[in-house]
Formats: C-alpha cells, structure tokens, sequence
C-alpha cells in the first residue's frame, strides 16, 4: 500500500500541474476563519449560558473550553467557565469528568492563592466524586476542604455555603 502511494506520489511531481486562478472554497473558509474577530471571553461566556439553556451540550461545553483557555492564557483563574463546563458535564452524567475540571480548578485557586474559589470547587468536586462512585477521590477533596475551613482568609459566605452543603 505504502508502494503504491509512492508510486502514485511520484507519478504527480513529475507530471505538469496547472493550478487554478480562483482560490478554492477551503481557502477562500480559511481565509474569512483568520480575518473573523477575536470573541472576548465573556463572549464565549454568553454563547455557552444561551447553548446551555437550549440544550446543545456541545456548544456550551466548546464555548466554556475556549473561555477557560482565554482566561488561563491571560493569567486568570477560569473559574465561571470551568464551574459552567462541570455544569454541562454533570447535565450530560458525566460526573467524573466534570469532578476533575472542578479539581483542576481548586489546584490552579490554591496556586493563585484564593481560598474560596478553591473550596468552592472541592465543594462541588467531593459531591460529584460520590455521585460517580470515586470515594477516594471524594474523601481527598472533604480532607482538603476541612483544612481550608481553618484557613482565616476564607470568607463567611463561603464557611455558611460549604456549612449548607455538608450538613
């Protein structure tokens, strides 16, 4: 097979080609997809709240992936978009893998310093992480939020909301 491709590979470099004038319609695509303007990312934010309201799951779940790329690309915590792609995964069941875009986004908080972002996202990881049968996983997120609610920075919002939830 990878014979005949060579033969035919060879067979059209050594024959004559004359290439059109007008650009083809997959260049003339590309060329309105690289002129098109960037989308700001509370932008991508609105399409994926409206996608989400619809129903098209993969819309939103495309529009939160690229408003959370926004975000880290410019230094910020992607937290609207990662807390709207775990709300897209957990609507379409798959709670493991919006658990870990919850995770991900305590680790990056925990990084950046923001305790309550951080012990939002465990909040909702942990009871994802039952939800889908990872005990382990969930139990290394409550162990994590139980020291983050000795923490003195963490505010009293986030102390009644994870009180709320726990209890």
């Amino acid at each position: 097979m990878f014979q005949l491709a060579l033969v035919a590979l060879t067979a059209l470099q050594a024959s004559t080609l004359t290439l059109p004038v007008t650009p083809s319609a997959a260049a003339t695509t590309r060329a309105a997809s690289v002129a098109e303007p960037m989308i700001s990312n509370p932008e991508h934010i609105a399409r994926a709240r409206v996608a989400l309201a619809k129903g098209e799951y993969d819309v939103a779940r495309r529009e939160f992936v690229t408003a959370a790329a926004i975000d880290r690309d410019e230094g910020k915590l992607a937290t609207e978009a990662s807390f709207g792609l775990a709300h897209v995964l957990y609507a379409q069941s798959y709670n493991r893998e919006a658990a870990t875009v919850l995770e991900r986004l305590a680790a990056e908080a925990s990084t950046a310093g923001d305790v309550d972002t951080e012990a939002k996202a465990l909040l909702d990881a942990m009871w994802l992480n039952v939800d889908a049968k990872q005990r382990m996983q969930a139990r290394a997120d409550a162990s994590r939020l139980r020291v983050l609610l000795k923490d003195k920075r963490l505010s009293n919002d986030t102390r009644k909301l994870v009180a709320s939830r726990v209890s």
